[in-house]
Parts: C-alpha cells; sequence; structure tokens
C-alpha cells in the first residue's frame, strides 16, 4: 500500500492556531452566565470538592454529613480549582478564576485540534470553520458556561492525540508524554479510558509495541494512587447513597453488567442528528439523519489512516456513552468540534468520488443550512444557550436565600441540589431524591427507606425546588402525613419550599 503524502502541518506557533484559540477563549468567557454554582449538580460537587482541597480537608464531600470521600469524580478538575481557590478564597467572587481557566483551557485545546486536523488534508477554510462551528455549538457552550470538567478532558485529549497520530516512530520520550496525557485525561474524566486504549491500540496496530507498553505504563503509574483512594474508601459510603456518590464500578454492579451490555444501542448518536437537523416530518428525518450518519462515518474511515487515535478514541467514546445508563446528551456535546471535522472530512472526500456523492453531500448541507444554521443563530443572539442553567437558578435564588433565613446554622437539608445548597448557604445537605440504579433505568427508594435515610442523616429540614421536581412526590407524601413529619417553614406558589422535619415516632 503507497504510504499516505500529507500536506505540510502547521505548528502551535503559527498564528492561525493562536487566532482560533484566541476567539474561543473570548467566545467562552462571552457565554458564562449569572448562575448559581451546583445547576447542573456535577458542577456543584467539583467545586465543593475544590473547596475542601483547599481548605485542608481532604478530597471529602464536605457538603453530606460525615464528610464522606469523593468517590465517583476524578480528583484532577477540583485540584485544579481548588489552587485557583488558595489563590483567591472569597466565594462566589473567585468563580471569575474559575471561568478564565476554563476558557483558557479551552483555547489550548481549540489551537492543539486544528493543527491535528492538518493530517486530514482539508483545505484551511474548512478546517478552520468546521472547528470554529464546532466550538460554538450552543449545546458546548451551555457546558462551558458551568464548572464542568469538559474543557480541560479536551485539552488533554486533544494534546494526546496530537501526539501519538504523527508519521515519525514513537520513541520513548514521546510515548511517555502519550502515557502521561493519557492518564492525566483520565484524572480529569473517567472516560478519559478511551485514551489510553485509542493510544495504546494505535500503536500496537503499526508494531510499536514497546511505545504501547510505556504508554500503558506510564498511565497506570499515575491513575495508581487514585485506584488506591478508590479501594481504600469505599467502605465509608452510605449504600443509600450509592447511585449518586458511588463508583463506576459500583453503579455497574447495581444496575447489572448484563442488563447495561444488552442495551447498546448507540443512543449517543441522535443528540447530534437533534442539533444538525431541521425540524421535518420523520419520514424526511430519518433519511437525512442516516445520510448525516453516513457522511460522518466516512469521514472518520478515510480519517483513520492519518489520524487512527482520533477514531479509535472518539470510537470508543461512543460506545462507552452508549452503554452507559445515564442520559448521553450531555457527554456527547464534548465531541462536536471533532464531529464537525469529520462530517467536514466525509463531505469533501465524497465530493470527489463522482456525481452521485456530490448529490448526497448537498442534500447534507441543505439540511445542515435549514437546520443548525438557524438554531445556532437563534441561541447565539437571544443567549438561549444558557437559558436552561438561569432557569434553574432563578427558583434556587428564593430558596437559599429563604434557607439562609430560616435554618439554624447546624441544619442539615435534604434538596436535590444538596452541593449547592452548601455552597451557598454553608448548610450541610443530603439528596431528598434517593434511587438505585436498575438495569438501564432507576427505582426510587421506597417511603419507608428514605424516611429512614433522612432520619440517619439527621436531617432537620427539607427543601423543594419546585412542582416538577423529582423528589415533590415524595415531599408531598411527607407532608400529608397525620404526624406532621413537615412543618411549612416557605413556600411560593408553583416555586420552591422549605419545611421543618421530624423524623417519625
Amino acid at each position: 500500500m503507497p504510504r499516505l503524502t500529507l500536506p505540510a502541518i502547521p505548528t502551535l506557533g503559527a498564528p492561525g492556531p493562536g487566532v482560533l484559540a484566541l476567539g474561543v477563549f473570548a467566545l467562552v468567557l462571552w457565554a458564562q452566565s449569572d448562575t448559581l454554582i451546583g445547576v447542573f449538580y456535577d458542577d456543584g460537587i467539583y467545586v465543593t470538592a475544590a473547596k475542601a482541597l483547599a481548605d485542608g480537608q481532604g478530597y471529602r464531600n464536605i457538603h453530606l454529613p460525615g464528610a464522606p470521600p469523593v468517590l465517583h469524580y476524578p480528583p484532577l478538575y477540583p485540584l485544579a480549582l481548588s489552587l485557583l481557590w488558595r489563590l483567591w478564597p472569597a466565594f462566589p467572587q473567585n468563580v471569575t478564576l474559575f471561568q478564565l481557566f476554563d476558557a483558557a483551557a479551552m483555547a489550548g485545546a481549540a489551537a492543539i485540534m486544528v493543527v491535528h486536523a492538518a493530517r486530514l488534508g482539508l483545505p484551511s477554510w474548512l478546517r478552520y470553520g468546521a472547528l470554529a462551528v464546532g466550538f460554538a455549538a450552543f449545546p458546548l457552550l451551555t457546558i462551558v458556561g458551568l464548572r464542568l470538567s469538559e474543557p480541560l478532558f479536551l485539552l488533554f485529549m486533544a494534546a494526546l492525540l496530537l501526539v501519538v497520530d504523527r508519521d515519525a516512530p514513537c520513541d520513548d520520550r514521546r510515548a511517555v508524554l502519550a502515557g502521561a496525557l493519557a492518564g492525566l485525561a483520565t484524572l480529569v474524566r473517567s472516560i478519559g479510558v478511551v485514551a489510553i486504549a485509542g493510544a495504546a491500540i494505535t500503536l500496537l496496530l503499526r508494531r510499536e509495541r514497546r511505545a504501547a507498553a510505556i504508554v500503558i505504563a506510564v498511565s497506570a503509574l499515575l491513575l495508581a494512587p487514585w485506584v488506591v483512594w478508590l479501594l481504600a474508601h469505599r467502605a465509608p459510603l452510605d449504600p443509600r447513597l450509592t447511585a449518586n456518590y458511588g463508583t463506576y464500578l459500583q453503579e455497574a454492579q447495581q444496575a447489572g453488567l448484563a442488563a447495561i451490555l444488552a442495551g447498546l444501542d448507540f443512543r449517543a448518536l441522535p443528540p447530534l442528528g437533534h442539533l444538525a437537523l431541521p425540524a421535518v416530518p420523520a419520514v424526511i428525518r430519518y433519511p437525512l439523519a442516516l445520510m448525516l450518519l453516513g457522511l460522518l462515518t466516512w469521514g472518520g474511515v478515510v480519517a483513520a489512516r492519518s489520524t487512527p487515535a482520533l477514531v479509535l478514541s472518539l470510537l470508543f467514546y461512543v460506545v462507552i456513552v452508549s452503554l452507559w445508563p445515564y442520559p448521553p446528551h450531555r457527554f456527547m456535546w464534548l465531541v462536536v468540534p471533532w464531529a464537525a471535522v469529520l462530517l467536514a472530512n466525509g463531505c469533501i472526500d465524497a465530493w470527489r468520488r463522482g456525481q452521485a456523492a456530490r448529490v448526497a453531500v448537498g442534500v447534507a448541507v441543505v439540511a445542515l443550512g435549514a437546520g443548525l444554521v438557524p438554531r445556532q443563530a437563534i441561541s447565539l443572539a437571544e443567549r438561549r444557550f444558557a437559558a436552561t442553567a438561569l432557569g434553574i437558578s432563578q427558583p434556587l435564588r428564593l430558596l437559599t436565600a429563604s434557607i439562609g433565613a430560616e435554618t439554624p446554622g447546624d441544619a442539615v437539608l435534604a434538596v436535590e441540589d444538596e452541593a449547592l445548597v452548601f455552597l451557598h448557604t454553608g448548610r450541610s445537605a443530603v439528596p431528598s431524591h434517593l434511587f438505585r440504579w436498575s438495569g438501564r433505568s432507576t427505582a426510587d427508594l421506597s417511603y419507608r427507606e428514605a424516611v429512614q435515610f433522612f432520619c440517619d442523616a439527621r436531617v432537620s429540614h427539607v427543601a423543594v425546588t419546585g412542582p416538577g421536581a423529582a423528589s415533590a412526590s415524595f415531599v408531598s407524601a411527607l407532608a400529608a402525613r397525620s404526624d406532621s413529619t413537615l412543618v411549612p417553614l416557605f413556600r411560593a406558589t408553583d416555586g420552591p419550599g422549605l419545611y421543618k422535619f421530624r423524623c417519625p415516632g
């Protein structure tokens, strides 16, 4: 097979990547909104863990009574935030530093990705344009407007793929760097294991076994302290909190591994179609979706020769997101920039293959113009990407103000956004919506189990964020008890409520 000849690859020092990075940095800062920390749950846990580290309390869920160890979230992103917290200990003013950090991480990822994408041989205008569209996609802006680990994860992933996807044989120094980047990516988000697998398998396919072994060894060395932490601290966690705070292995065991594997249906892909396609009848929408998927897949097949680590890592990523029982939408928005590049790659290659393929490309471009472009324009013009977080924040501002005024400093709240309540009121809090994984869905704990948990956790107050909250029906059942388990303290019409809780009996 003849060797693939690639165009000259630009470097990070060239002006183009810097300009894209600066644009992404400005865009991410512009996308920040005045939302409470914790509106998307994970962001609250990350920041609470950062506060614990900054205050010298260790890697613990200090918002929960007893401050059990953090098991669900790898430590690197909270550790980074904790360093910034030490520089500026005043919360929430120090969130500005967190925003700058996340924007810088996204900017760095953009610069690296545009250099990496040059290996595909795309015209410069298309390469930069595809990444610009991907980074400006409004669902991604929703994520980067909060304190979530995606920007830092994207930075390490992009750097790793750039290091591995090169023509020159991978020497020991480069293999160590790749292993370190893969390990760091996994310490940001557990799904970073796809980076380790993608890099190692790419090197094995190139018969570079020594380099693959070094990547795995260095990654394992970096991950070893985290694994030891998990093994040493599993027991202190209340089993009724496993679904919220357990390790991924504990959650998989609770859900049932066989049920998870049986559910592989690549449900992670439809969110990309919802983003890109116009609202048309299903008889039109499904063929368009298949056409876009075909072009995206073909773009990956073509790219596999020049960027195999990228293609393998994304494939593994989609498989894991599809398998895991969590809703896949949030996890797929992270890959939109790469998906945009691969779709552009598929369209360009298909265009060169004849009239029939050009018709398919033309239809796809029209579909994107009718779906993605107006949807994106409206979201950016009206800042709709921030609407969800702002909408969640509005009732929670009333609730946190009420908690601050109506509860003592040593109160223990049962509420759905427990980390948010702790950060903005200083009160300890536990989840009011208690559930366990059952296959690919969840099952709420029984009324009796939930009440017993409240009693064991010494809950003194129960809060509900609104009538649509997941725990609203349970709180209503508590309020209807004849033994007056709940005493109303604050309730907004069709809004949040706060109650004093008394353990029955």
